[in-house]
């Protein structure tokens, strides 16, 4: 009961109320112990096309595609999870910025290359992604969100299918 509580149904991932429970966590930790952290973004790009032009349920198939590549990509001890809707998250434990980095090209590259097949149809479609590093600057873990988010939708507003870094002068 209590991985049913933790979990995303569609996904099967971390759910959001779970996975903010991680995040706060690990800020703390960080606090007393000032390891290295990362907290990686993406959500898919132009979603609402891909429900309007396919429907629902290939929607919904394109986001479980999307959770498996994550589950695939990632370690056994990052924290991912889907943050709502089409949009996800993973923290990334005693990380540096530029591997962070890497893990976000190589899921990046994932997505570009796969095919869903749903529902009769096959579909390409790729993610944006945003990395922020915990910092002395971040004074919780909400503005730690706010520093991936800022990066994600740099990522978005610089053409979609790419990954950007959060940097305070940005």
């Amino acid at each position: 009961m209590a991985v049913l509580s933790q979990t995303d149904g569609l996904t099967k991932l971390y759910n959001r109320a779970h996975w903010e429970d991680c995040l706060e966590r690990e800020y703390k930790r960080w606090q007393r112990v000032k390891q290295r952290a990362c907290l990686l973004m993406l959500d898919i790009d132009h979603f609402k096309s891909i429900n309007d032009n396919y429907g629902h349920p290939v929607g919904d198939d394109v986001i479980r595609h999307l959770a498996q590549l994550i589950q695939h990509n990632a370690r056994e001890i990052d924290v991912s999870g889907r943050y709502g809707g089409e949009e996800f998250a993973i923290i990334l434990g005693d990380t540096s910025l530029q591997d962070a980095a890497l893990l976000a090209e190589r899921l990046r590259k994932a997505v570009e290359g796969s095919v869903v097949s749903s529902d009769g149809q096959s579909l390409k479609y790729t993610i944006s992604l945003g990395i922020a590093a915990l910092d002395v600057g971040v004074q919780s873990s909400q503005e730690w969100i706010a520093c991936a988010d800022k990066a994600l939708y740099s990522s978005k507003e610089n053409g979609r299918n790419r990954v950007s870094l959060y940097s305070p002068q940005s």
